[in-house]
């Protein structure tokens, strides 16, 4: 496996779909990088304050809408935070309302290794 050096050190995957995927984790633990995976949408900013992540990768489909207030929230209360967004289904109309919130970049779900190591290399180094 290649070692991926980064400015970046914790990464915050918010996806009630996502269950603790421990070959993701072990990949980014491997590479010197704190990965946590939460279910619960509401617990994402008693993480963020305590751990301090530099991204934060969020599923689109979050119920009520939850995936546009956390992105408003972050880009108020912490602009420095990396947004990626994790896109099933996507459509023009979502794309451009995301990048119209200012979000960083997507990534399609189900992701594969490669595509999410292309995002590290470029948001990480």
């Amino acid at each position: 496996m290649k070692i991926i050096k980064t400015a970046f050190k914790s990464t915050l995957i918010i996806d009630p779909e996502e269950k603790d995927n421990l070959n993701l984790i072990s990949i980014f633990h491997e590479n010197g990088l704190k990965l946590e995976i939460i279910n619960q949408e509401q617990d994402y900013q008693a993480k963020i304050e305590k751990n301090k992540y530099d991204c934060v990768i969020i599923s689109s489909d979050l119920a009520n809408n939850n995936s546009e207030k956390i992105i408003d929230n972050l880009k108020i209360n912490y602009p420095w935070i990396v947004i990626i967004i994790l896109l099933e289904n996507p459509s023009y109309e979502k794309i451009f309302s995301f990048i119209r919130m200012g979000v960083d970049d997507f990534i399609l779900k189900p992701f594969i290794w490669e595509d999410f190591e292309k995002l590290l290399r470029f948001y990480y180094y």
